[in-house]
C-alpha cells in the first residue's frame, strides 16, 4: 500500500514508512465504475512510502497473506493487497494479478503526467557524475547524461539503450570549453528535424542551423544502418547526404521530414524510395529519391514535385496497387492549396518517376470553410468567438504570455487511411476533420490526372467566386464531385436538403450550422497559434455504430501546437469520429504547463540556451497506446484503452535538455527519436502494455504501416 501521511495507517500489522525517495512496491485497488481492480508497479515518493517489514537480511518483503486494511485517505479508498511480489525488482519487470496470476496494468503512485524538475535538468554538457562542465571530455559527457538521468527520474517505464550524436562539438583551445554540438545541447536551429526507417536503413536530417550557427554551416543527412543486435550495438553510420543550400550557399535547408519506405513492386523487385522536404520557411521542395535497398544509399539525384511545397505530408502505399504509392503534401499556407496529392511511382512498374505527377488537390476555404489568416476585429472578436489573453503575463525567460494575432485556418497535417478513402486532417485553428478521398483510392493515376475521375481542384463555392463573401447554396452540391472534399460534402442527408425545396436561406442556415459542426476546434477560446498539429486514427478500433462495413475508426488522436510557444503550453484530444461529420471530444492529456500559473513559474534549467519548444508534437499511434514526441517533455507514452481517460504510463527525457521533434519510428520493438539539440536516440519501452509494440516491422503514424524491416525481401506484400 501507499500513503502520504506522515504516519503510517498499517502501523500495526507491520507496515513502516520507507527513507525519502525510495523505492517500494505498489499495490493498490482502485474503485473503476464500481469495480475493484488490483493494481501493482513501484513508486518513488518525495517523502518516502509506507511498506511491509523485510524479513531477513535479502531486503526481500513479505510473501505471507495479510489481513487486508482499508485506508481512506483524500476521499480515495486504499486497502494492502492480500499477496506481496516478492521483490521490487520483480514488481519493476512486470505486474501480475495475484488471484489469476495474468499480467495486468502498473500504475504509478498518482494519476499525474510526469512533472520534470527543471531547476536540476542539466541543459548543456556534463561530466561522468552527471554535473554541468563544459570542458568534460566526449566520453564524460555521454556517460554522465545517463547518470544524470537516473539522479532526476528522468525514465520511467523506458529504457534508454543508445544516444547517437550526431553534430560534433568545438573546443575552445584557450578555455577548454566545448560548444556547438549535441553533446552540448546545443540548438542547432530551429523547426522540424526529419527522421525514418525503411528495413534497416536509418536516416537522420537536422534543421536548419543557419539562425544559431551562422551562414554557410550545414549539417548533412546521416544514413545509419540498425545492427542485428539493436540492443547491444547502436546504428552504425554508412554514409550521407549534402544538406541543400540556399541563398548562394548562405542558408542551410532544413531537412524538416524524411520518408523513407521499402517495398515489392508487382514484378517482384525489392525497392526503396525516401520523401524529402526540405525548407528554408513554411514549406519545402518535395523531393522523391530511389534508394538502393542493401546499401541504404540513394542512387539518383532527387525527383522534384513541380508547384509543391509541403510543410508536412503522408506517404500512402496503395494496398490494392503495390507499385502505387502518392505523396499527400499537406502546404500550411506556404501556396494557395491546402493538401495537394502527387503521384511518385509508376503504378504499372514500381520505379520512382522521373517528374512526379500532380493529381489532385484540396482548399478549404474556396469552398466556403473559414478564411486564412482570419484578423479580428478591433475588439478582439473572431467570426468563430473570443480567445483568452495573457500577453501582460511574464515567464522565466522574459517572454509575455500567448495572445492570439490571427487564425491561420489552413491545412497542418493529416494521416491516410490504409484503404485509401479517408483523410484525416490537422486543421490548424479549423480544427480537426475528415476528407472524403475515395475518388483517390478508387481511380488510377491516369484517370486522375486527366481529370476525367473528378474535379482535380476544389470548386469554388462563394456567390461570384469573392472567397470570404457569401456562399452559394446552389454550388454547394457541386463539391462532391471533387477528387478531393469533406465527408460533410458527400454526406447523403446533406447532399438531400441542399436539393430539396427548402429556401435558399433555409439551406445556408443548416448548412452552415453543420459544416461548423464538422470540424472539431478549441479555437477559440484556447490561444494556439498553430492549434491542431496532428490528427492520426487509432488503429484496429473500428467503431461498432450500425452501417461500418469498411471498418472505419472511431477515435482519432490529435496534438496541438504553438512553435516556441508562450505561456500555456498544448496538449493531446482524443476525437470520437463515430459520426464522421460530427467530430466530439472525449478525453485529453496535457503536461502541467498548460495551466498558465504552472508555465509562467517553470523555472530555467541549469545551462540551458534557449527554451525549446514543449507542446504535444508527433504521435505514433497504437490500439491503446500512443507514443508522443513532446519536445522539451521528451517522449510520453500514453494509454488510450479508455479514450475518455487517457494516462500516461511512461516518460523519457534524455539530457542535456532538447527538442524531441520527430515521429517516433518503431523498428522491431524498439523506439527511435530525433532531438533537434542532442541527436538520436533508442529506447525500449517497458511499461503496460508493452506487447503491442510491433515487433518484426518498421511502423510510424506519417507513413503506410506497418512496412518490412531488415534485410530486403522478395516475397510480395
Amino acid at each position: 500500500m501507499i500513503c502520504r501521511n506522515k504516519n503510517c495507517p498499517g502501523a500495526k500489522l507491520g507496515w513502516e514508512r520507507t527513507p525519502p525517495g525510495d523505492e517500494a512496491p505498489l499495490c493498490i485497488g482502485i474503485r473503476d465504475f464500481g469495480h475493484w481492480l488490483p493494481l501493482r508497479g513501484t513508486a518513488r515518493g518525495r517523502e518516502g512510502y509506507c511498506r511491509p517489514p523485510k524479513i531477513g537480511n535479502g531486503g526481500n518483503f513479505m510473501r505471507s497473506t495479510m489481513m487486508a486494511l482499508i485506508v481512506a485517505t483524500v476521499g480515495v479508498t486504499v486497502f494492502a493487497a492480500t499477496t506481496l511480489a516478492a521483490t521490487a525488482k520483480n514488481n519493476a519487470a512486470g505486474c501480475t494479478d495475484p488471484g489469476s496470476g495474468k499480467p495486468i496494468d502498473c500504475v504509478p503512485a498518482t494519476y499525474t503526467t510526469f512533472d520534470i524538475p527543471f531547476d536540476k535538468l542539466p541543459g548543456g554538457r556534463m561530466d561522468a557524475s552527471g554535473n554541468l562542465d563544459p570542458t568534460s571530455s566526449p566520453q564524460d559527457a555521454h556517460a554522465g547524461a545517463f547518470v544524470a538521468a537516473r539522479k532526476l527520474g528522468l525514465f520511467r517505464n523506458f529504457e534508454w539503450i543508445h544516444w547517437v550524436p550526431t553534430a560534433p562539438s568545438t573546443k575552445d583551445p584557450a578555455t577548454g570549453k566545448w560548444h556547438g554540438g549535441d553533446l552540448d545541447g546545443f540548438p542547432t536551429g530551429w523547426g522540424s528535424t526529419g527522421l525514418g526507417i525503411a528495413g534497416d536503413c536509418l536516416y537522420w536530417g537536422r534543421s536548419n542551423s543557419t539562425n544559431t550557427t551562422g551562414p554557410r554551416v550545414t549539417r548533412d543527412i546521416k544514413i545509419f544502418r540498425i545492427q542485428p543486435n539493436p540492443e547491444k550495438d547502436p546504428p552504425v553510420e554508412v554514409g550521407s547526404m549534402p544538406q541543400l543550400t540556399a541563398d548562394n550557399g548562405e542558408t542551410a535547408v532544413r531537412d524538416r521530414e524524411l520518408r523513407p519506405y521499402n517495398y515489392t513492386s508487382s514484378d517482384g523487385v525489392d525497392r526503396m524510395l525516401m520523401v524529402r522536404s526540405a525548407a528554408t520557411g513554411t514549406g519545402g521542395d518535395v523531393i522523391t529519391y530511389t534508394l538502393d535497398p542493401k546499401t541504404c544509399l540513394p542512387v539518383d539525384p532527387g525527383a522534384t514535385a513541380k508547384g509543391v511545397l509541403a510543410h508536412e505530408f503522408y506517404l500512402w502505399h496503395d494496398s490494392r496497387n503495390p507499385n502505387r504509392l502518392l505523396v499527400i503534401s499537406q502546404t500550411y499556407g506556404s501556396q494557395d492549396e491546402d493538401l495537394i496529392v502527387t503521384a511518385i511511382t509508376d503504378e504499372k512498374t514500381g520505379a520512382v518517376l522521373k517528374e512526379p505527377v500532380f493529381i489532385a488537390s484540396f482548399t478549404l476555404e474556396n469552398i466556403g470553410g473559414p478564411v486564412r489568416n482570419e484578423r479580428p476585429d478591433e475588439t478582439g472578436l473572431y467570426t468563430a468567438g473570443r480567445f483568452a489573453d495573457y500577453k501582460q503575463l511574464t515567464d522565466q525567460w522574459g517572454r509575455p504570455g500567448a495572445s492570439q494575432p490571427s487564425q491561420v485556418n489552413s491545412l497542418h497535417s493529416g494521416t491516410m487511411s490504409d484503404d485509401g478513402e479517408r483523410f484525416y486532417v490537422a486543421g490548424t485553428t479549423a480544427g480537426m476533420y475528415i476528407l472524403d478521398t475515395e475518388k483517390i483510392a478508387q481511380n488510377t493515376n491516369a484517370q486522375l490526372a486527366s481529370g476525367s475521375a473528378c474535379a482535380q481542384r476544389s470548386s469554388n463555392a462563394w456567390v461570384d467566386g469573392k472567397v470570404g463573401g457569401v456562399v452559394d447554396v446552389k454550388k454547394l452540391p457541386d463539391v462532391a464531385r471533387d477528387c478531393v472534399h469533406p465527408v460533410l460534402n458527400s454526406d447523403p442527408g446533406v447532399l438531400t436538403m441542399l436539393r430539396s425545396g427548402r429556401s435558399d436561406a433555409d439551406k445556408l442556415a443548416r448548412y452552415i450550422r453543420l459544416e461548423t459542426r464538422s470540424r472539431f476546434s478549441f479555437t477559440p477560446p484556447l490561444v494556439a497559434m498553430v492549434g491542431v498539429h496532428s490528427a492520426v486514427p487509432v488503429p484496429n478500433r473500428p467503431t461498432l455504430s450500425r452501417g461500418n462495413p469498411k471498418k472505419r475508426p472511431a477515435w482519432v488522436v490529435i496534438t496541438e501546437e504553438w512553435p516556441f510557444g508562450p505561456c500555456p503550453e498544448r496538449g493531446l484530444r482524443i476525437i470520437n469520429i463515430e459520426s464522421e461529420i460530427t467530430p466530439m471530444m472525449v478525453g485529453a492529456l496535457a503536461q502541467s504547463d498548460s495551466l498558465v500559473d504552472k508555465c509562467l513559474a517553470q523555472p530555467k534549467p541549469p545551462g540551458a540556451l534557449i527554451r525549446p519548444m514543449m507542446h504535444a508534437h508527433n504521435p505514433t499511434v497504437l490500439e491503446n497506446l500512443v507514443f508522443v514526441g513532446w519536445l522539451g517533455h521528451g517522449v510520453r507514452a500514453i494509454d488510450i484503452s479508455n479514450p475518455f481517460n487517457p494516462r500516461e504510463v511512461g516518460h523519457a527525457r534524455p539530457v542535456p535538455w532538447g527538442d524531441i521533434m520527430t515521429y517516433p519510428d518503431i523498428h522491431n520493438g524498439l523506439i527511435y527519436v530525433g532531438d533537434n539539440q542532442t541527436g538520436l536516440h533508442v529506447l525500449k519501452y517497458t511499461g503496460p502494455r508493452a506487447d503491442e509494440v510491433p515487433k518484426n516491422v518498421v511502423y510510424s503514424s506519417n507513413r503506410t504501416s506497418p512496412h518490412p524491416s531488415g534485410p530486403p525481401r522478395s516475397t510480395p506484400r
